[in-house]
């Protein structure tokens, strides 16, 4: 029994995976068990795991958030390039970590001006360079950890403590063991299993606004122009201000609210 991934490959079907990912963000047991009792039945010889995370978001709307923070790694690949950029999200989740951050950052190296996406300090001083998918199945592979490293060398006047490289999917594993060789640390979805982009965000909640199912486009910039990237930010506001600030209908408002605090309710 197999499945095709988003990446083109095939993989054995593994229905304790999916009550294992289930349970991860909060379903309760008799839905993570229910859930995959119904992919079985929809379980076809190299079905696309596409067709599977489809149903599973709906029938996942038996229980409050669930479905959305399921999804939460489809939500985190709708940030950008347009829209919120995804260091300006990652540059947030480290503030909640204790960081303090600064992106866009122009610093001359020996001969050129480098663009580092974010300054993190805490402690000591880090180089963080992310590297955004838009696309499910892509891997960050080796040349993104060679030219991140590369931009630290030429950057040392600036006595960073070593470069980091993040990025939304997953890493070649050349790429990670380049990186364990030079001391650069790395960041991806899944990867380093402690301390995983995934878990850096379900730990804490801190959600992208764009895992909120009731934005429509047009509000979401909105609320991006207020520089609200985390949904848990949104109850920095009470609908009243927030409607004036956004000139959103307090009623749209109101909803948004409430569905971000069933997915916060993490």
């Amino acid at each position: 029994m197999q499945v095709l991934k988003s990446s083109g490959e095939f993989e054995r079907f593994n229905g304790k995976k999916i009550y294992l990912s289930i349970r991860s963000v909060g379903g309760s047991k008799n839905l993570a068990n229910s859930a995959v009792k119904e992919v079985k039945k929809l379980y076809r010889e190299k079905i696309p795991t596409k067709e599977i995370l489809e149903f599973l978001l709906k029938f996942l709307k038996k229980e409050p958030g669930i479905s959305q923070r399921y999804n939460l790694k489809r939500a985190i690949m709708s940030l950008g390039p347009s829209g919120f950029p995804f260091e300006k999200f990652f540059a947030r989740v480290l503030e909640d970590y204790g960081y303090k951050t600064t992106v866009d950052n122009k610093l001359r190296g020996k001969k050129i001006i480098q663009e580092v996406d974010i300054v993190a300090v805490k402690e000591k001083k880090w180089m963080v360079e992310c590297k955004y998918h838009n696309e499910p199945g892509t891997i960050t592979k080796l040349h993104p950890a060679l030219y991140t490293y590369a931009r630290f060398l030429d950057l040392n006047r600036y006595h960073f403590f070593t470069s980091w490289l993040v990025t939304n999917t997953r890493c070649s594993q050349d790429a990670i063991e380049y990186s364990k060789g030079v001391g650069q640390k790395i960041t991806s979805w899944k990867y380093p299993e402690k301390e995983s982009l995934q878990n850096l965000i379900l730990k804490k909640s801190l959600f992208p606004i764009t895992i909120l199912e009731s934005i429509s486009e047009e509000n979401l910039n909105k609320i991006y122009n207020l520089k609200i990237v985390v949904a848990k930010d949104l109850f920095n506001f009470t609908p009243d201000a927030l409607s004036k600030k956004t000139h959103i209908n307090k009623k749209v408002i109101s909803k948004i609210i409430k569905e971000a605090k069933e997915v916060c309710s993490y």
